[in-house]
């Protein structure tokens, strides 16, 4: 009666682009200014204060709207922070000196450090602008983040789908002896969580633009409902102390059309994993 689930190869795909070097989206020790422009002050007077601010220029990494981009001095007797949002900070001037300022917004990027100077008058000329170079997400990185995108949604109904199949798989040999104990599993436990596992696949969008992802789930979803079917009818079939063989039969074949559909699923993540991150 073993069944199949999907959702570990998908995460697999993850790992391996990220092993393999591919996910450079997910890459460490970047440095800040690959995603955002900076704009600081290189010098203020006693008093006074600037505006320290980041404005985005690279969308690819994937939860960079989440970035606190605020500084922490190294002396707030000198310069002290106050924030305002996560991009934008007021460095105020408390007195004549240099604060070291740094900026970490963790593990995947390597801390931005820079110094203000307090004087008395502006001796320091301003830095020119440089111009700002907005990079193109490669192939690679576009793919999977659809992928990464489309799994994260998968991660909200996955433990339907393991729960279900954990249990279905614990189970063997349909007899008299175990038909109780079956038809209680796929009544109470496997048909109502891979149930809600179906709908909730339904409801899944993969990136309307990846056409190959979407076939993927194409299938993923046609060899999961048709799964779901399975489990029902071979369920029905155990409701009486009387094995139903004839309906069993045709549930375990109905689940088993539902793997073929889902080995073709992951038949093409494999084509598609090779084609993106090897």
């Amino acid at each position: 009666m073993k069944r199949k689930s999907l959702i570990y190869s998908l995460l697999l795909a993850i790992i391996v682009s990220i092993v393999s070097g591919s996910g450079s989206i997910h890459a460490a020790a970047r440095n800040i200014t690959d995603i955002v422009k900076v704009t600081k002050p290189t010098e203020i007077k006693v008093g006074e204060w600037k505006s320290y601010e980041i404005a985005i220029t690279d969308w690819t990494d994937a939860d960079v709207t989440d970035h606190d981009f605020t500084p922490t001095s190294s002396d707030e007797n000198i310069i002290k922070v106050v924030r305002k949002t996560q991009w934008v900070s007021e460095l105020h001037a408390m007195n004549k000196g240099t604060a070291t300022f740094t900026v970490n917004i963790g593990e995947k990027f390597e801390p931005y450090v820079f110094t203000v100077q307090v004087v008395d008058d502006y001796t320091v000329i301003p830095e020119p602008t440089k111009p700002v170079v907005v990079k193109e997400a490669t192939q690679a990185e576009i793919m999977l983040q659809d992928l990464s995108d489309y799994t994260d949604q998968l991660q909200l109904i996955v433990n339907y789908e393991k729960k279900a199949i954990t249990t279905i798989n614990q189970y063997k040999v349909v007899n008299d002896s175990t038909r109780k104990t079956i038809f209680l599993a796929l009544n109470n436990t496997v048909v109502p969580n891979y149930t809600k596992f179906v709908s909730g696949l339904k409801n899944i969008k993969p990136n309307n633009n990846n056409a190959e992802l979407k076939e993927i789930h194409n299938y993923y979803l046609a060899g999961a409902k048709l799964q779901l079917e399975g489990f029902t009818i071979a369920r029905d079939s155990l409701k009486t102390t009387k094995i139903n063989f004839t309906k069993f039969n045709a549930g375990d074949k109905k689940a088993a059309e539902g793997i073929k559909l889902l080995d073709k699923a992951e038949t093409l993540l494999d084509k598609y994993t090779k084609k993106y991150f090897e």
